[in-house]
């Protein structure tokens, strides 16, 4: 796509919550975006999402949808265990992606979704809206800047409950559990702040007897001079904090991941606490709301508009895949295995 483009032409591959609920309207707030088709593997299904979502275009089957001349890019929010094979498909038909989290279910299946959107010249980057609201890039800012010296550790904790009947999380072979839905954020938190490679890591995992996955799973990634912790759950009440130490202060991030679009949130920053924490400095950064799910589509739009790179490199899904997959062996847990791309 040449500079000329004033917009980016999306089609989304899949009806499901996350999609309804949060990004299809991001999608269609977004600037230069213009949502334009969905697809579900049930016409009825697609066009009465169609329907009520005012998107213009509705097809029975993904397939049909990546035949669409008119669709540049596409987001796909499908289970897991399709990420990878459905990533590859829309490659080949030559649609730039962005693409739920995990990007694959091994590291293996990430280099080949890097490998086959390089040669059919497409953009893909991994779904992690996080890192597009204003909290954090405040937050890195801050951190570069050493407002608060050098990380020693950071704390992560992501947690909801998941109870729906026939949720993908629960299903194995659709590549459920804790550390895939939620454990990754921390993860590529972690790698956002700390690097991509800690000497060591350690995991365990309380895993469902009768459907397999990790219903709560907690981490430690060493990196000599710096800790990561983490627990991520899919079996407790809603919760999800950001705590980052350094060796002059902290930092504490309300709202890291889901914050609403049309609700503020807050950084709050903590110095000079030498002998206890009550005694810091304590300064409060007041964000303004913001939509980090359209955020995260026009900074890949324009990316596409303007031939440049992906905003979020597909290496650092690669690198989170690494991780995810020293994580799941040091806990002792075989993860799920990626389907064929039939």
């Amino acid at each position: 796509m040449s500079g000329s483009y004033p917009s980016v032409r999306w089609g989304v591959l899949g009806t499901g919550s996350i999609a309804q609920g949060r990004v299809i309207p991001a999608l269609q707030g977004a600037e230069r975006c213009d949502l334009v088709a969905i697809a579900s593997r049930s016409s009825a299904r697609a066009n009465g999402v169609a329907a009520r979502l005012g998107i213009p275009r509705a097809y029975g089957s993904y397939e049909e949808l990546l035949a669409d001349p008119e669709v540049d890019a596409v987001y796909l929010p499908l289970p897991n265990d399709l990420h990878g094979a459905w990533t590859k498909k829309a490659a080949d038909a030559g649609k730039h992606v962005l693409c739920e989290k995990p990007i694959a279910l091994t590291s293996d299946e990430a280099q080949e979704v890097a490998a086959r959107c390089a040669d059919r010249n497409v953009l893909v980057m991994e779904a992690f809206m996080y890192r597009f609201h204003p909290a954090w890039i405040a937050v890195r800012e801050l951190v570069a800047d050493g407002s608060i010296g050098r990380i020693t550790d950071v704390g992560i904790w992501f947690s909801f409950r998941s109870t729906r009947a026939g949720d993908y999380r629960l299903d194995l072979e659709a590549g459920g559990g804790a550390l895939y839905d939620v454990g990754c954020y921390a993860v590529d938190v972690s790698r956002m702040l700390l690097g991509d490679d800690p000497l060591r890591v350690q995991g365990a995992a309380r895993v469902h007897p009768e459907w397999r996955v990790d219903m709560t799973f907690s981490g430690i990634l060493d990196y000599g001079d710096a800790f990561a912790t983490f627990t991520c759950s899919i079996e407790q009440e809603p919760e999800h904090r950001v705590m980052i130490h350094g060796t002059d202060g902290w930092i504490s991030i309300a709202d890291p991941f889901n914050c609403p679009p049309d609700v503020a949130t807050k950084v709050t920053i903590g110095t000079g606490g030498d002998h206890h924490p009550l005694a810091s400095i304590i300064e409060t950064l007041t964000i303004p709301p913001a939509n980090q799910y359209g955020l995260q589509a026009t900074a890949l739009a324009d990316a596409i508009i303007n031939g440049g790179p992906s905003p979020l490199p597909i290496e650092g899904s690669v690198a989170n895949m690494r991780l995810l997959e020293r994580l799941f062996a040091a806990a002792g847990i075989e993860p799920p295995k990626p389907r064929s791309d039939t």
